[in-house]
């Protein structure tokens, strides 16, 4: 294999990688749990925090994304972010 097409297969190896652990990441801003919510900002019942803390106690399970626009934070928990 020449230099050229080693640098290629490389590239697009590098870049399907990349495509693939950016699609299944952790992003690291989803609460999952009450102790999860516990850090977040407000009260108990106001704020982030309240919300989340409603979003995780539901009987069936969910997680809360802050960082989503409101109306869509609170998510089924299907093991994805």
């Amino acid at each position: 294999m020449n230099a050229v097409r080693r640098s290629a297969v490389t590239a697009l190896l590098a870049l399907a990688l990349f495509a693939f652990s950016a699609q299944a990441h952790h992003t690291g801003h989803e609460s999952r749990s009450v102790a999860d919510c516990k850090k977040l900002p407000g009260t108990d019942s106001a704020g982030e925090r309240g919300g989340c803390l409603r979003c995780v106690q539901r009987p069936k399970k969910h997680h809360f994304h802050p960082d989503y626009p409101a109306g869509r934070r609170c998510r089924p928990d299907n093991g994805k972010p």
